[in-house]
Parts: C-alpha cells; sequence; structure tokens
C-alpha cells in the first residue's frame, strides 16, 4: 500500500489518497479519527484488513488473510473496536465466528468461532449461538468477550438493535442524491448539467449534493461516439463553487465502468471521500471556502 498527493491544477487538490494493491471492498469509520476497510485479491484469494488515520490517510496497520480466511469480512465498527464475521461454511451465507481487533493497534482482542455477531449497545456486544434446539443471545464484554449474561426476550433485543443502528458512526455520513430537476436544491444543478450535456452524452442518474458553498455532482457519460449498449462508461465528479458555479475540482473515478454505480461519493465533518480506480480512498478536504 502507498500513500501519496497529487498536485492539480485546481481551486482543491486530494488531501490523500490511500492506494492498495487489490480491490477495495468496504470502508468503515469509527466516531473518531480511524478507518477501517479491506481490500481483496480474486485471482489470489486474499483479503487484507487495514486502518488508516482519517487526517492524514496514513496506514496504522494491516493483516492479510488466505485460504479460509479469504471467507472473513468485516462486519462493523464500535469505539476503537473492528468486528469480522466469517460463515458457517463457504457455500453458507449464514455469519458465523466474531473477531474483534483493536483498531489502534491491530492486535486481536478475543475471538469466538461459535458467535454471531449482532449489534453493539452501550458497553457490551450482543451476540448469538444457534444450538440444534434453540438460539441464546449473549452480552459480551466488548475487551475480553467474555459472556456477561444472557438475554432470553426477542422484543429486547429487537429493540436494542433499533438504538445500535441510530448510534452507527455511518449515520454521519453523508450521500449524494438522484438529481431531480423539480428539487429547489436541485436547480442550480440544473444549469451545470446543461452545460455538460452540450458536450458530453451523459447517462442517467446522476447524482448530486449541496454541501455549504458547494455544488457536488457524479454521473457516468459515454466515453465514446458508439451507442450501443456495450460502450464503456466513464465515471466523473466535479466540485462547484455554489455562488459563481465555478469548477473548483474535477476527477474521474473510473475510465471503463461496465455499468452506472451508485453513491459515487460520501462527506463525513468536512471531508469528501470517493474511490478511484476500484483501488485508491481518496479524500479531498471541503474546509476552507472557496
Amino acid at each position: 500500500m502507498k500513500l501519496f498527493s497529487l498536485f492539480k491544477s485546481q481551486h482543491y487538490r486530494p488531501t490523500w489518497v490511500y492506494k492498495v494493491d487489490g480491490r477495495l471492498w468496504r470502508i468503515l469509520f469509527s466516531h473518531g479519527r480511524l478507518v477501517a476497510g479491506e481490500h481483496r485479491k480474486n485471482e489470489e484469494k486474499e483479503v487484507t484488513f487495514f486502518c488508516i488515520d482519517s487526517r492524514s490517510g496514513e496506514e496504522i496497520w494491516s493483516m492479510s488473510k488466505k485460504g479460509e480466511g479469504w471467507w472473513t469480512t468485516t462486519e462493523g465498527v464500535h469505539g476503537n473496536n473492528l468486528y469480522l464475521h466469517a460463515f458457517a461454511k463457504p457455500d453458507l451465507p449464514h455469519p458465523k465466528h466474531i473477531t474483534s481487533i483493536d483498531m489502534e493497534t491491530g492486535r486481536v482482542l478475543w475471538d469466538h468461532p461459535e458467535l454471531t455477531f449482532l449489534y453493539v449497545r452501550g458497553d457490551a456486544v450482543v451476540a448469538e449461538k444457534r444450538e440444534f434446539e434453540q438460539t441464546l443471545c449473549h452480552r459480551l464484554d466488548p475487551m475480553s468477550g467474555e459472556i456477561r449474561d444472557t438475554i432470553y426476550d426477542r422484543e429486547t433485543i429487537e429493540t436494542e438493535r433499533l438504538e445500535a443502528r441510530a448510534n452507527d458512526p455511518h449515520v454521519e455520513l453523508k450521500f449524494p442524491e438522484i438529481y431531480n430537476p423539480e428539487y429547489a436544491d436541485h436547480r442550480l444543478f440544473t444549469q451545470c448539467i446543461s452545460a455538460i450535456r452540450r458536450k458530453e452524452r451523459l447517462v442517467d442518474p446522476l447524482e448530486v449534493l449541496p454541501f455549504g458553498n458547494h455544488l457536488i455532482m457524479c454521473y457516468h457519460k459515454l466515453n465514446s461516439s458508439q451507442s450501443n449498449g456495450n460502450t464503456p462508461l466513464t465515471h466523473e465528479l466535479i466540485i462547484y463553487d455554489r455562488n459563481d458555479l465555478k469548477e473548483l475540482y474535477r476527477d474521474v473515478l473510473l475510465d471503463n465502468a461496465s455499468a452506472p454505480a451508485p453513491d459515487g461519493f460520501f462527506i463525513r465533518e468536512n471531508m469528501l471521500y470517493y474511490i478511484r480506480n476500484r483501488n485508491e480512498l481518496v479524500a479531498v478536504s471541503l474546509q476552507e471556502s472557496p
């Protein structure tokens, strides 16, 4: 993995770029400065889990798994703990086996092969164990993984699960909306899109997001003069100043897309993130007003 900076003659430039050897699969944020994720090499059947600093993009740690470890994936983040899960069998897509990792160090805190992760609420991890005649739900200590008690009331579990989702750090992320010229918030985008359509053949849907003094747009365009359904697409992102519609930043996310991809970017606090070429996580600070 490499960290590098890009220098462009634009108002904005990437704050940092985190590049991996495989294909970025998932990105998970903590409530603080840490970002965890996974990337995969399909041919080698290798998955790598990593953690970076959201302020600098510097890698804090990474670990790779091959063989049966290929069937492990990220489950979620709570506090500074990253949770992974495997599956009962490679051909049986039921999650089973929890591994808890300290995001600060990459150290494995505990491992429960027979439990399935459900949620984290307060200071407890809730997991279930399926037995032959019953399913038991346990509260675990988040640092040691020791079972504290067992929950027998299913209504309590469902209520706590909803509360846990509301406290997930990913509810803080802002994702783009589908462009609709009838929406008042999208009227300024119409001017920008009309200018682009005079030069390019755009493919719906278009994604837009007003953010402070910025208008952020993601779209796919045909990257050749052909009109058949097999024509590859170019996926682009543009940031405009909403006051004068001046272009502040532009980048190509993917130059050979076979089909439109949703959620081309997202914003956390004042940082815009997107994946470029399937293997680069790019962060652009929008802290300063244009």
